[in-house]
């Protein structure tokens, strides 16, 4: 078993975008949702469209069901819902931090007495060998993100900060984000070379 760390630290930051209560909409199909945001921008009811817009995607979200979008390793923490300064390459001296975005669609809310609403993730991790092979007995957690709104948020991001220890060579860092509200479970990979200070990094 190669070995790992926990997780330190996985941080959310900030809100997405949000739905807005434009009546009628959510009861429609996606083409006539379509065709209303048209009729609305061409009657002039800018504020409506966009709000009508963000519920037609949290219609589609609401059909695909949870998932992860646009993970990928960053040089730093991300300062907000797509500010992030991506990494240049993949990779990293052995024990050094590993930084991560992602952003997530797809998921559940539960209300709280304060009239705000609550996502709430748990993360795990494992290094998988590049031919696909586990190398940890089971899923490292990284324990949970929650982002709690007082919008129904469409779409919402975070980011990870991962701490490998002893691992050197080429793997690929497999993350697990389960929706605790549904159940659901989202998976993302990313390819990750380690080497030790001075030497010569290995290939992607």
């Amino acid at each position: 078993m190669t070995a790992l760390s926990r997780l330190l630290r996985a941080v959310p930051l900030a809100l997405a975008l949000s739905v807005g209560g434009v009546a009628g909409l959510a009861a429609q199909s996606l083409p006539d949702t379509a065709a209303r945001i048209d009729q609305l921008i061409e009657t002039g009811r800018s504020a409506e469209a966009v709000e009508a817009a963000r519920q037609f995607l949290q219609q589609v979200t609401d059909r695909t069901g949870f998932g992860v979008a646009n993970a990928q390793l960053t040089v730093g923490l991300a300062e907000g819902f797509g500010m992030f300064e991506p990494r240049p390459d993949n990779r990293f001296i052995v024990d050094e931090p590993i930084y991560a975005y992602v952003e997530v669609y797809g998921f559940s809310l539960s209300p709280l007495s304060n009239g705000a609403n609550r996502l709430l993730f748990d993360v795990s991790f494992t290094l998988d060998s590049p031919e696909g092979e586990q190398l940890t007995d089971d899923m490292i957690s990284m324990g949970e993100v929650q982002l709690d709104s007082f919008r129904e948020p469409i779409d919402g991001y975070f980011h990870l900060t991962y701490r490998v220890t002893g691992a050197e060579g080429s793997y690929i860092l497999r993350t697990q984000v389960i929706d605790r509200a549904s159940g659901q479970m989202a998976e993302f990979s990313l390819p990750v070379v380690f080497s030790a200070a001075g030497s010569a990094p290995a290939e992607k």
